[in-house]
């Protein structure tokens, strides 16, 4: 470097060293002449050179040099004042700025947090760092001052971290939210997708009225509606439900699996993109939406050890069963006929009937009344630790963990044990940024070996539930009268008592390697590789004894099945980023990206039939594999490519634009139809600039809009060419060969046009904060897979028909009443909500097939044009005629009729809420944090199902089971009984009608938490900790409802309450 200005110095540094500078002019000469050649010499040492020793000159972790004059200065009451920063955790903060207030005159803290200034003592000292929020003390003569920054989430949002590009959020078009891992933390314990529900409208989780709160299940998840038509057969067995949004982590696609068992504590944040601009960057994989979940990086400086413990009581939820006792089940049974001879010619029948009736009676009266729902439940506990190592330097960082969760779920024998280990390596040198990050993961998970809940929900009560030596027999009865009338009734403990085997097991092997390569302050080369394998076993076994095979042969009792599963699939992409600033206000930041993957999954499954009595499972004692059938195999393969370009502009951050480009290309479709395109194109304008709006009034006012296109492939591998199978004969013209997949060549591409627009705003002070979100989806064509005639040997066959147009709108409204974040003091009160609704169009008669089927298994869904995927069809009903206790119905020309018929089958109800949301209560108070969140649903019906099986459409057989409360006290006995349900005596077919499709409203206390910090108790020092925080929950621990209904049919729901301590060194 010859002879030049400082300024120029200082410029040709910045570029070179990729660094920025902070510094004063009044206090920096920089048109003074300087001489210097470096070679790969440390920025400080040549600024040191440049500048001498009258400048203080320190560089951040960040990038930042800060430049400033020694004090010379000589204050009336000068004071030297010593410190050291830490963040949270009790870690030291290298480079965070201390500024005396009103001047550029300070310091930056060094490696180990420390810093040292000469002050007047009346000063007031700023302190600050990017990520944290700044901190301001009065000194008031004190030399000793240590500063604790905690974490700021507001900038954490002033970034979109798309798992692709990361966007400043002030000049960013597209609808995101994004939450911080200490937020998802404050909710709850169990998993992070459970707390990001409570935190944003348009992320809801199905509820599951059949499988409650089973451990092992994965959850059916929205954002923004539904994009698809949900039918089983849409999807192989390696597919995802065609609804279920794509998760992102740490850069690259992973399985909803993976996110519901990570590690709660390695998740820093997590955002989720909702409309074009946000989720074109990933094309034909974002209709439904992208979760994108970043985990913690591992930091620079002194080794730090984070230690997590999670303690969970699941407390099974019973309260929405309404079962008889013993003495009105038999009342039941009694009204209903059971004991009255059907032709009442016949007296040696009534005369068997009346001594069974007797019988129970007489054990009614001996106190007999067995209460079978607490039978095979217990009150489930969670234990989970992880620990996570990091620490480094500037050029090379490391992080090491490991974490393990046993979940017990509420029914005995339904567990999931969880583990994973993680090793996170980045190194940095000059401009070149390589970091690697290793996962390793498995599960181990347990069904309950009891079976269906619902067996315990039938259980007669007048049956005891042992013999009388205490023994739990294979089948109840009554002094053995039931056994002399050919009734049979098995005990639903016994299958407990058995050797089953109902397991699962995985382990997964996933590795991200990122390398980028920053060529100077404008151009930067970014590539990253993800290497996956998989492998999932899946094994069940029912023991001879079982009750499942007490109608089945000697040599066919008992079976064995045991299916694995192995995936490998790789990724690798290579993205380009230019960003450049023309003069002062204008900033353009353009990416291109390419990718390529491949997925491979192949499946061997087995299932083995007849075991000799007391074997335990092995297939090598079977006696056959199950009549007609042999191994089973399955290979699926599917590769996809995409090009990407993207383009931000924005003009003085006040008037922004986005725009993304994609081609993608897969073989999950037609043959003929290879490609297809993606794209979004949005604006927007922070209007309180354009207004120049007082920041005190409304620091923030943004309107933007978008729309694009964007496409789904959550349907497993849509063959794009016919597989042919051999089969197990041969004929004169030799061996056998049948159609297993008939492809169709012109298959389309899944499309669906997005539009949205949005407001969000920042007022008071940051007191007010409200974001209002407005969109609709129109996916045009959809696939559906519908039968073909049996005699093409192939049951479905997928084509393009019809779309469906969805509109909805969303919003979030937070305000705190008390807000002092100087003295840690708030209160915040909020309310999110969402509501939309969704149409079919463009059928035609092209799934008359799919309807009929649907009538047939009674189904209340259809597809048709007008209506809605959440629509409930049924036949109207005018309720239960008092005089003769059957049901009328309302024919389509409206004329009342006790004949039912499926021509007047129409829209009774909808299952989509007519809004939903949470409301929210939050209060800080200096180490203290307490928050309460209730989930409203207000509208939508459901179909009652327990009214429907357990209070009509009783059988003759099903009599003697036990039944909802209602069935002995709701049903019409007699003529001019005003009742909502037929005769009791009555066991015909019921159909459905609109009886059964209630409107429902539901209040629900999904998280009720408090947690306290104790980094500035002087106690955890001596036991060797920095921040010690523990935190206890409430989750589900209420539901209200206008609608009883059972809940938790197959698995029970539960009620949870949990605590967590978090402990650093």
């Amino acid at each position: 470097m010859g002879k030049v200005t400082l300024y120029d110095a200082l410029k040709e540094i910045k570029k070179e060293a990729n660094v920025d500078f902070f510094y004063s002019d009044k206090e920096v000469n920089v048109d003074r002449m300087v001489s210097a050649n470096f070679n790969n010499a440390d920025v400080v040492d040549a600024l040191y050179t440049l500048l001498g020793n009258t400048y203080n000159i320190q560089k951040t972790e960040d990038g930042i040099v800060l430049i400033s004059p020694k004090n010379t200065a000589s204050f009336e009451n000068e004071v030297k004042v010593t410190g050291i920063v830490t963040d949270g955790s009790g870690m030291p903060l290298p480079g965070v700025t201390v500024l005396v207030k009103g001047t550029k005159y300070g310091t930056t803290t060094d490696f180990d947090g420390n810093y040292a200034l000469t002050v007047d003592e009346a000063s007031t000292l700023v302190f600050s760092y990017i990520g944290y929020k700044t901190v301001e003390v009065v000194l008031d003569g004190k030399t000793k001052v240590d500063v604790v920054l905690q974490e700021d989430v507001s900038t954490l949002e002033e970034v979109v971290i798309t798992g692709i590009v990361e966007r400043k959020k002030e000049s960013f078009t597209g609808a995101v939210a994004t939450v911080s891992g200490e937020e998802l933390q404050a909710l709850g314990n169990l998993n992070v997708l459970e707390s990001l529900k409570t935190l944003d409208p348009s992320f809801i989780i199905v509820e599951n009225n059949a499988l409650g709160s089973n451990p092992n299940r994965l959850p059916d998840i929205e954002v923004r509606g539904k994009t698809s038509v949900s039918t089983d057969n849409l999807r192989d067995e390696f597919g995802n439900s065609p609804n279920q949004p794509l998760f992102i982590l740490d850069g690259f696609e992973t399985t909803l699996r993976t996110i519901i068992d990570l590690d709660m504590n390695r998740v820093a944040s997590i955002t989720i993109l909702k409309d074009a601009s946000s989720t074109a960057l990933y094309g034909a994989k974002a209709a439904n939406g992208v979760i994108v979940v970043e985990t913690v990086k591992p930091k620079s400086g002194k080794l730090r050890v984070m230690y997590n413990a999670d303690f969970r009581l699941e407390v099974p939820d019973l309260t929405d069963y309404n079962l008889m006792n013993a003495e009105q089940k038999l009342e039941y049974e009694r009204l209903a006929g059971v004991y009255t001879e059907a032709t009442g010619g016949l007296a040696y029948i009534q005369k068997g009937l009346d001594a069974v009736y007797n019988t129970i009676l007489a054990e009614v009266g001996r106190g007999v009344n067995s209460y079978w729902l607490n039978e095979p439940l217990r009150v489930g506990t969670t234990l989970g630790h992880s620990i996570y190592a990091d620490g480094g330097d500037d050029a090379f960082t490391y992080g090491v963990g490991v974490n393990y969760r046993d979940l017990q779920g509420v029914m005995e024998g339904s567990n999931r044990e969880t583990w994973g280990a993680n090793i996170d390596l980045t190194y940095r040198k000059d401009k070149l940024n390589i970091s690697n990050r290793l996962r390793i993961n498995g599960y181990d998970a347990n069904e309950s070996q009891y079976g269906s809940f619902a067996n315990f929900g039938q259980a007669n009560p007048y049956f005891r539930k042992t013999d009388e030596n205490g023994r739990i027999t294979k089948f109840l009865d009554i002094d053995g009268i039931f056994e002399r009338n050919d009734y049979i009734f098995t005990n639903p403990l016994y299958n407990g008592t058995l050797n089953g085997i109902d397991n699962s097991n995985n382990l997964q092997l996933v590795n991200n390697l990122q390398a980028i390569y920053t060529f100077n302050t404008k151009f930067r080369l970014q590539s990253g590789l993800q290497i996956t394998k998989a492998i999932t076993t899946n094994e069940k076994f029912l023991p001879p004894e079982h009750t499942d095979f007490i109608d089945v042969g000697y040599q066919q009792r008992g079976s064995y099945t045991n299916t694995r599963t192995d995936n490998f699939s790789y990724r690798l992409n290579t993205m380009a980023t230019y960003a450049e600033v023309l003069g002062e206000n204008h900033k353009i930041t353009t990416n291109i990206r390419g990718e390529v993957e491949e997925n491979t999954y192949e499946r061997l499954g087995i299932k083995a039939v007849g075991f000799p009595l007391g074997t335990n499972g092995n297939p090598a004692y079977a006696f056959s594999y199950q009549p007609n059938s042999r191994p089973s195999t399955s290979q699926s393969k599917y590769r996809r490519v995409n090009l990407l370009a993207s383009a931000n502009y924005a003009f003085d951050n006040t008037y922004f634009i986005d725009g993304t480009y994609r081609v993608d290309g897969s073989t999950s479709f037609g043959s003929n139809e290879k490609y297809s395109p993606f794209w979004s194109v949005g604006a927007g304008m922070n209007l309180h600039k354009t207004f120049n709006i007082d920041p005190e009034v409304m620091s923030m006012l943004k309107l933007r809009g978008n729309i694009g296109s964007v496409g789904n492939q959550g349907f497993g591998s849509l063959s794009s060419v016919t597989i042919y199978g051999f089969e197990q004969y041969t004929n004169v013209f030799g061996q056998a060969v049948t159609v297993n997949t008939l492809a169709n060549p012109d298959l389309k591409w899944q499309n669906t046009l997005t539009t949205s627009v949005g407001i969000d705003m920042t007022m008071l002070g940051n007191r007010l904060n409200a974001t209002f979100n407005a969109f609709t989806k129109k996916t045009d064509p959809l696939i559906v897979k519908i039968d073909l005639p049996s005699s093409t040997g192939v049951y479905n066959y997928p084509i393009n028909a019809g779309f469906m147009d969805t509109r909805g709108v969303e919003a979030i409204l937070r305000f705190s009443p008390i807000y002092m974040p100087q003295d840690d003091f708030t209160w915040t009160i909020g309310v999110t909500a969402s509501a939309l609704k969704n149409e079919y169009g463009g059928f035609s008669n092209d799934l008359a097939g799919l309807n009929a089927q649907e009538l047939k298994s009674a189904s209340l869904v259809r597809y048709k044009d007008g209506y809605s995927s959440d629509d409930m069809w049924a036949v109207e009903s005018l309720g239960i005629d008092p005089g003769s206790g059957k049901e009328v119905f309302l024919t389509a020309d409206g004329i009342p009729t006790y004949e039912y018929d499926t021509d007047d089958i129409k829209v009774m109800g909808n299952s989509r809420p007519t809004v939903e949301g949470v409301v929210s209560s939050n209060l800080r108070y200096k180490n203290l944090t307490i928050g309460a969140n209730f989930r409203y649903r207000v509208g939508g019906d459901v179909f009652n199902n327990a009214l429907y099986e357990k209070v009509e459409n009783i059988s003759r057989d099903e009599r003697y089971y036990n039944q909802d409360l209602r069935a002995l006290t709701e049903r019409w006995v007699q003529p001019g009984d005003v009742t909502q349900f037929k005769s009791i005596s009555d066991i015909s077919y019921t159909p459905i009608s609109s009886r059964f499709i209630q409107r429902e409203n539901v209040l629900i206390g999904e998280s009720i938490n408090m947690g306290y910090d104790f980094r500035d108790s002087k106690w955890i020092k001596s036991l060797g900790l920095s921040q010690l925080r523990i935190n206890a929950y409430m989750n589900d621990i209420f539901r209200i409802s206008s609608v009883r209904v059972e809940r938790g049919i197959d698995y029970p729901f539960a009620q949870n309450v949990s605590f967590s301590l978090n402990a650093r060194f």
